[in-house]
């Protein structure tokens, strides 16, 4: 704006201003609404994944029973959000099942009942109440674009919120993750609340301020494991205060002095942590035991005893020890510090046994998740395996303008840095901290472990944009509105497969099979279009090897199971053609025997005779 002789704004310019920001609202507006209508349509003929039947179910049993025991590695405050509000005949229960309670001492039958109850118990629709619970989540994701773009509009202006919008919202892999019955969409906007929070509490401490930082704390650690990162993330960020020497308003105070920055961060930081551990045994509902009868607990000692001898058998593979090996390793060894410090909260009764069942069952898992790279598989991972997910799963033009944004923020590194100190701290502190942690944990499963990661990657692209604009506002437009138009190309060319989505440069879809496995591409999304292939062709005997736990005949899908049979079966009838479809997981193999694997190595030399969705190849078997 162009200021008059007097100091204040002319007319005009106040008016052009307003209908700058004005428009900018609208488009943000008009990207959010195209972002839920594309998440939606693109969901609604995609069968459940792998994750979600459990994640389901859990949600039911949490919110009407009142009862921790399935999915305890996932915490309750997602699952009350999926299933408050909804009716127990929706989704019966029968807890004479003999899993109910086996689930206490083995946390697999939870696989057996959720299939039960989900899709072999009378009266339950299971494709309409997944439905609902998708519906919800998309929801989840328009607060996070929402979020995205105020805080771009607050550190760089309209063109910066509009820029980081349109970045979310034509982004694939949130239009594949966000209306999944899974958290870590909702991670990705707690983690970006939190640190919106602590931003503002930087500026002024006030106590709306502090309640906010310590509830979305609470809040974020009680959605998913991983959100544990929050408590060192909000040591770092208020560390990094004391070290800015700028004045720090608190309440009626102004903290000037280091000590003075020492002592406000130390209470509110403890205050936080307080506030963290009573959200913790609240929603829990003030309950050590999982159930509602304190004499029913989880066995955790056979938990810690299984990842004790999966580590045993990791590190003796290929050799055949003596029962004699396997006692000796057994008593020298010691679980690492973490799971003893579980363990002892357990005997303390220090949490709810289910949140640390949790923690201690996805160590133990942590053993025999095989992560699979470029056509290797191991249970170790690899530290560079999420920079190489992020480099096949994100599209073209957000690679090409992350490039443009770092060569720009290189270049201007010092005064930006003495300008925008505590911002920068707020927006890095994530990306920075979430992909060391994410790099040394075992667990390589999917890019969408690290979705936390692009809102904050997506505001520092928006007020890039600003900032070149008001430099050079005609070359920048013309950047932009290039990039944009890539990154939608690119993204609605692979309308409606968004979950197996790989950039042109990582080869598509098609591409992908090489490259990454799981929920990156097959996470048995595509029964649907199994379904109606089998329509097309109804003279076809179809033989299917499904990587997922929903149920095919729940999506129309007339098949014979494949799973366990060693060679395929001859044809039905003569001349009838018979058609392997096989998901792309198993082709892979990145999980299953060395024999099953061996099995299928042929095909992947083959020329399948379609693919659908990018998740389900099909052969015709000869």
């Amino acid at each position: 704006m162009l200021p008059r002789p007097d100091g204040c704004v002319a007319p005009q310019n106040l008016r052009a201003n307003r209908s700058t920001q004005c428009l900018a609202i609208l488009c943000c507006a008009l990207l959010l609404c195209c972002f839920a209508l594309t998440a939606w349509f693109a969901v609604r003929g995609k069968s459940a994944t792998f994750d979600e039947p459990a994640g389901l179910v859990a949600a039911w049993v949490l919110v009407h029973d009142h009862d921790y025991r399935i999915d305890p590695e996932d915490p309750p405050l997602f699952k009350l959000y999926v299933a408050a509000g909804t009716r127990q005949d929706q989704l019966p229960r029968d807890h004479r099942l003999p899993q109910w309670s086996g689930m206490l001492t083995d946390l697999r039958q939870a696989v057996s009942f959720t299939r039960i109850t989900l899709y072999q118990t009378p009266g339950t629709n299971a494709i309409d109440v997944l439905a609902a619970a998708r519906a919800r989540m998309i929801f989840l994701g328009l607060l996070l674009g929402a979020m995205i773009g105020w805080w771009s509009w607050r550190l760089g202006g309209p063109l910066a919120a509009v820029v980081a919008t349109a970045l979310f919202c034509v982004d694939p892999n949130f239009l594949a993750h966000a209306p999944l019955v899974k958290a870590d969409v909702a991670t990705a906007l707690l983690l970006l609340s939190l640190m919106m929070s602590i931003w503002l509490l930087g500026e002024r401490a006030t106590i709306a301020r502090m309640v906010a930082v310590a509830l979305l704390l609470g809040a974020l650690i009680m959605t998913k494991s991983s959100g544990l990162l929050g408590i060192p993330m909000l040591a770092v960020a208020l560390l990094c205060r004391v070290l800015y020497r700028s004045p720090w308003p608190v309440l009626r105070w102004t903290a000037r002095t280091r000590l003075a920055r020492v002592a406000a961060s130390a209470a509110i930081g403890a205050g936080a942590l307080l506030v963290v551990y009573l959200m913790i045994w609240g929603f829990y509902s003030f309950r050590f035991a999982p159930t509602a009868d304190p004499d029913q607990q989880f066995d955790m000692q056979s938990v810690v005893d299984a990842g004790c001898a999966i580590e045993f058998n990791q590190l003796h593979a290929g050799q055949d020890p003596s029962r004699q090996q396997q006692l000796d390793w057994q008593a020298q060894w010691r679980p690492p510090i973490p799971v003893r410090a579980a363990l002892w909260a357990n005997a303390h009764r220090f949490a709810p046994q289910a949140w640390i069942e949790g923690f201690v069952f996805l160590w133990a898992a942590s053993f025999l998740r095989m992560s699979w790279l470029c056509g290797h598989a191991l249970t170790s991972g690899w530290w560079y395996y999420f920079p190489l997910a992020m480099a096949f799963k994100t599209p073209l033009a957000t690679l090409v303008a992350a490039c443009i944004a770092l060569a720009f923020w290189s270049w201007r590194r010092g005064d930006v840095f003495v300008r925008n100190y505590w911002p920068l701290c707020c927006i890095l502190i994530v990306p920075v901290l979430y992909m060391v942690a994410v790099i040394a944990m075992r667990l390589n499963l999917g890019l969408r472990h690290v979705l936390p990661v692009y809102p904050f990657l997506f505001i520092i692209l928006g007020v890039t944009a600003a900032k070149l604009w008001s430099r050079r506002p005609g070359t920048t437009t013309a950047v932009v509105v290039i990039l944009l138009a890539g990154l939608a190309a690119e993204t609605y060319c692979a309308y409606p497969d968004f979950i197996s989505f790989f950039n042109v440069a990582a080869g598509g879809a098609r591409g992908g099979l090489r490259l990454l496995s799981d929920s990156n591409l097959d996470w048995g999304q595509d029964l649907p279009l199994l379904a109606q292939w089998e329509r097309q062709h109804p003279d076809d005997a179809v033989y299917l090897l499904y990587f997922g736990a929903a149920d095919p005949a729940c999506y129309g899908v007339q098949h014979f199971n494949m799973l366990g049979i060693r060679t395929p079966p001859p044809r039905v009838f003569p001349g009838q053609r018979t058609i392997l479809a096989v998901s792309a997981t198993l082709l892979q193999g990145a999980y299953g025997s060395e024999e099953s694997h061996r099995q299928l190595e042929p095909l992947t030399r083959q020329t399948p005779l379609a693919v659908l969705g990018g998740s389900i190849y099909l052969f015709e078997m000869h």
